[in-house]
């Protein structure tokens, strides 16, 4: 089921009520997903659906709607870790390994993971991840694996940070957040690294670049988690996303969430992902690349359409 299948009423339901639902305390977004009987329906993601948020709504533009536990969360690590293949000087650079920033701030490290290596216009490796894990400036130096002193080694480096797409369109309502369809920035891939083009480590090659689908099986390589299991269960969410302190930062929109496949055998840690894993691409069962992962609250995650990225960076494998 793809987005473009969704009932235009229940789109529009969707786009025309999702700001004013969510200026109320505890609901934390709303996207289209699938009830009981498969059949499309309007969900509220809330903190905790056996204590709803006061002031909700009968219907939600006539449609009936469903309550979801969900707290989007930046997913950005403050501590490096070494469950990763990030060792220093050792190529090649691959998807779901080790990145951050050069800079150490106020001596916090910010590390993420490095989605794929791509290549650019100009037949270029370049490397995604998150804005909120390493864009500052343009030109500043990206680290693989994130720096633990400072200054880096410069057998460290990874590249120059290129280009970032982050919410920046103010709110239509006062001291509400600023909103956009992209937590997504691009790496060079400096001469002196090595990379794989398309290779995501633990998963394989990717095939191709897409968009997700509901109730399609996914996977991602996290480089805190490792390889964890999901289905894609949700799609043209609007979500609020939050900081490691509980403050909301920005609102995503046209995103698609992902529930844990509650499988032990899948998921040994029990979790999608954890802190760590932003940045992350998001693979289908035929190995396309269909969503960039950003933020989760341990059983579900939330991405970004892939495609739409592909094409506002003019990525190809």
């Amino acid at each position: 089921m793809p987005a473009d299948e969704v009932p235009a009423e229940i789109a529009a339901a969707l786009n025309e009520s999702a700001f004013g639902l969510l200026q109320l305390e505890g609901v934390n977004g709303i996207d289209v997903g699938v009830d009981e009987a498969d059949e499309y329906t309007l969900r509220l993601l809330v903190s905790n659906p056996d204590d709803p948020p006061a002031g909700l709504p009968d219907s939600i533009g006539g449609f009936a709607y469903i309550l979801v536990a969900g707290t989007p969360q930046l997913e950005q690590a403050g501590i490096p870790d070494q469950q990763t293949y990030g060792v220093p000087g050792r190529d090649p650079i691959m998807g779901g390994i080790q990145l951050g920033p050069a800079a150490i701030a106020g001596g916090d490290v910010h590390a993420g993971t490095l989605g794929c290596v791509f290549r650019d216009p100009a037949g270029l490796p370049v490397a995604v991840s998150n804005a909120h894990v390493i864009c500052g400036a343009v030109g500043d130096a990206i680290q693989q694996p994130a720096p633990q002193t400072d200054p880096a080694p410069t057998i460290e480096r990874l590249g120059s940070l290129q280009q970032c797409l982050a919410p920046d369109t103010p709110s239509l309502f006062p001291g509400g957040l600023v909103s956009g369809s992209f937590d997504a920035a691009l790496c060079s891939v400096d001469g002196a690294r090595t990379a794989e083009v398309g290779r995501i480590a633990d998963i394989g090659v990717a095939t191709a670049i897409s968009s997700p689908r509901i109730g399609s099986v996914v996977r991602k390589r996290g480089y805190r988690t490792g390889v964890s299991h999901g289905v894609v269960e949700g799609t043209l969410g609007a979500y609020k996303a939050h900081n490691h302190d509980g403050s909301e930062r920005w609102m995503l929109l046209g995103q698609v969430s992902i529930v844990m496949i509650p499988d032990l055998g899948l998921n040994p840690q029990g979790v999608w992902s954890r802190s760590g894993d932003s940045g992350s691409v998001v693979v289908n069962e035929s190995n396309e690349i269909v969503a960039l992962h950003w933020g989760g609250d341990g059983m579900r995650g939330y991405a970004t359409d892939f495609a739409p990225i592909a094409v506002a960076f003019g990525l190809g494998l």
